[in-house]
């Protein structure tokens, strides 16, 4: 859901500067709500919680403030300078004299005084602002945005362009909306290496803090006790998958929890109150053992952290019995989702699981389809017999054949002395999975028809029948009935192995398992990091064509990575160039359009603009959305260099997604 925040403005024409600034840190997390005193939308504010303010210094924001709901944070937007810009300073001997233009003399003077702080002190400003009197006229004129208010006699404009959001009102903003993960991405990092902070110092110590920050993520990853950070309200902010295995939840669950909900104890207010390390041993062999330390800076309780260490034996789960090493691994606890589709398939499955009838699973490549398989021989009467398992594709017909039935001594050149026995006869009493059942040639399938049917074999070049107790699970991730018509495969054995036909449905149509998988894989690989909101929907909206075998491959990608929080272009680069997903159309559509309504520029320029507010997209690419964007009216390219721009339509699709 998205976090909700009213931005309040002076003048209309400063709201979209100021959404697409939020918009580059923040991304879709947030739904911005404008408000401004020109055309007294100002009067019609809803319900936000949180204000961002340009205007809080206003005499007019003084009678507004009376007017917003209790409870409600103000946050001050303090603006600082752009960076690159204001290199273009330089050029100036010392003693030059300009005006500096902004639109109120309050915010002309301010600039002067940030100016002069950050070492441009060399040119002599004098405020300039519409309503201005004044006798000076010279012929140079620096201005942030506002050239429409230079003197028509000025000579020479240096416009550095507009002032920023400053970093600290961005932190003071990621705070209030619970979300300060969002201060260790590469959006805030490229958001505050294009500004001069107000807030001398702050860059540096926010680079320290990242690095002191993942060294810690490193610390409780490779801990072997349980880890939880907690902050001055008893709220945990962090904690490792060792943490949450202790007190038998979910990562996900410990999150956010107020930490007297999960451990039921005064520890915490005594940690707190006497601002000392609290030890609580294990009580029985049971138990484990407590240590909370506290967190001071400046004399001040600011949280604790709480480590758990294991004082019990290890348990010892039920393993299905191994025969001569053959045996099921997993389990129906083992498939993990809470979609209608994938507990429907669990239930039928189970009841499968019941029955000795063969059964043919199909579903789509990575779907999980030997999870199912061995599921079913655990929850079946042939629990405690053999699972033995073969890839058909994976072995050439003569090999294949030998793999399955056997072989005596001396059927053919190089045959093992004494012979071999053959997988169905290693799967008696127990279940044979017969896994890309289509890979099989035309002549096996006649002999593995013979099998289902009589359920006896012949090893090659063997003269006695063997009798087997075997049961058939075999699965395809292409269409069979298709096949049959191409004749490749047949028809007779196929309606021998569906008696039982279980469809495993792919991602695509379990897409609300996909956040519960992606935590289940990090838990595994004990992975601390954060997705951002972005890549969560990017994620959640991807195709994932390679299904649950992607997204198991895309986890341990980002483990090698080694980030504190993820943000799209962290992703795996195949997944950044699926033809469908790469970019929702409609996000990408907001970003171009917010891009354009600042600045006219060509389709190089809006690319790199786009890649700076996290937005990875090819030329190709890009070239083929700004088309389908001309084409539905939503933005016009120009000539040349004239570059394109957001139309009227355009401004409008904007707000509409705003509200």
């Amino acid at each position: 859901m998205k976090k909700k925040i009213g931005l309040i403005t002076e003048y209309k024409k400063a709201v979209a500067e100021y959404i697409a600034q939020i918009r580059s840190v923040f991304g879709e997390l947030v739904a911005i709500t404008p408000y401004n005193f020109e055309d007294d939308s100002i009067y019609n504010m809803g319900e936000e919680k949180i204000f961002f303010v340009s205007a809080v210094s206003s005499s007019k924001f003084r009678d507004i403030k009376k007017m917003l709901p209790g409870g409600a944070v103000v946050i001050p937007a303090v603006l600082s300078l752009p960076k690159k810009s204001l290199v273009s300073l330089n050029a100036y001997d010392k003693g030059r004299h300009a005006f500096l233009v902004n639109n109120t003399k309050k915010m002309a003077e301010e600039t002067i005084s940030q100016l002069y702080q950050t070492g441009y002190g060399h040119i002599v400003f004098t405020p300039y602002y519409p309503g201005c009197k004044t006798d000076e006229k010279y012929d140079l004129a620096v201005t942030v945005g506002e050239r429409e208010y230079v003197p028509d006699y000025v000579k020479e404009i240096v416009d550095i362009g507009a002032r920023k959001i400053d970093i600290a009102s961005i932190i003071e903003l990621a705070e209030a909306l619970d979300c300060e993960y969002i201060l260790e991405t590469d959006r805030f990092a490229v958001f505050a290496s294009n500004q001069v902070s107000a807030s001398s110092g702050l860059s540096i110590i926010l680079e320290k803090n990242l690095h002191q920050k993942r060294y810690i993520d490193t610390l409780m990853r490779v801990f072997d006790g349980g880890v939880i950070n907690v902050n001055k309200r008893g709220i945990i902010t962090d904690c490792n998958y060792s943490a949450a295995d202790f007190l038998g939840v979910g990562r996900a669950s410990l999150l956010n929890c107020d930490i007297h909900e999960i451990i039921k104890s005064p520890d915490y207010d005594r940690c707190k109150e006497r601002q000392v390390e609290i030890k609580r041993q294990a009580e029985d062999k049971n138990d484990f053992e407590l240590i909370m330390t506290p967190v001071i800076r400046g004399g001040e309780f600011i949280g604790a952290v709480i480590t758990l260490t294991n004082n019990k034996p290890e348990l010892i789960e039920n393993k299905p019995k191994y025969v001569n090493g053959l045996a099921a691994k997993y389990n129906f606890s083992d498939i993990v989702g809470v979609s209608p589709r994938i507990i429907s398939t669990v239930a039928l499955a189970k009841k499968m699981a019941r029955t000795d009838s063969n059964v043919l699973i199909t579903g789509e490549s990575g779907t999980g389809k030997e999870l199912f398989a061995h599921s079913v021989h655990n929850n079946s009467e042939r629990a405690e017999g053999p699972f033995v398992a073969i890839n058909c594709a994976a072995l050439p017909e003569n090999l294949l054949e030998s793999e399955l039935f056997g072989y005596e001594e001396g059927a053919f050149t190089g045959a093992r002395k004494g012979g071999k026995t053959g997988l169905f006869e290693l799967a008696d009493s127990g279940t044979i999975f017969l896994d890309e059942i289509e890979g099989m040639s035309l002549s096996t399938q006649v002999k593995l028809l013979r099998v289902v049917q009589e359920r006896e074999i012949m090893r090659l070049s063997g003269e006695k029948i063997i009798d087997i107790n075997v049961r058939i699970i075999s699965a395809s991730n292409q269409n069979l009935m298709q096949l049959i018509e191409q004749g490749k495969f047949r028809k007779d054995l196929f309606y021998r192995l569906n008696t039982l036909p279980l469809n495993i449905p792919s991602l695509s149509e379990r897409k609300e398992d996909i956040p519960l998988l992606l935590e289940t894989f990090k838990g595994r690989l004990n992975l601390t990091f954060v997705f951002t909101e972005e890549a969560k929907k990017y994620l959640r909206d991807y195709s994932w064509p390679g299904n649950i075998r992607e997204m198991q491959n895309c986890i341990e990608y980002l483990a090698c990575l080694d980030l504190s929080v993820v943000d799209i272009k962290d992703l795996p680069e195949i997944m950044l160039t699926d033809s469908v997903y790469r970019e929702h159309a409609e996000d990408i559509y907001s970003k171009i359009i917010m891009i354009l309504a600042e600045m006219h520029c060509g389709r190089r320029q809006l690319m790199e603009e786009l890649n700076k507010r996290g937005v990875r997209i090819t030329e190709g690419r890009l070239r083929s959305v700004m088309q389908k964007m001309q084409t539905d009216g939503l933005i016009k390219s120009g000539r040349g260099r004239q570059g394109s721009e957001a139309t009227k339509l355009g401004l409008e699709y904007i707000k509409n997604r705003q509200e």
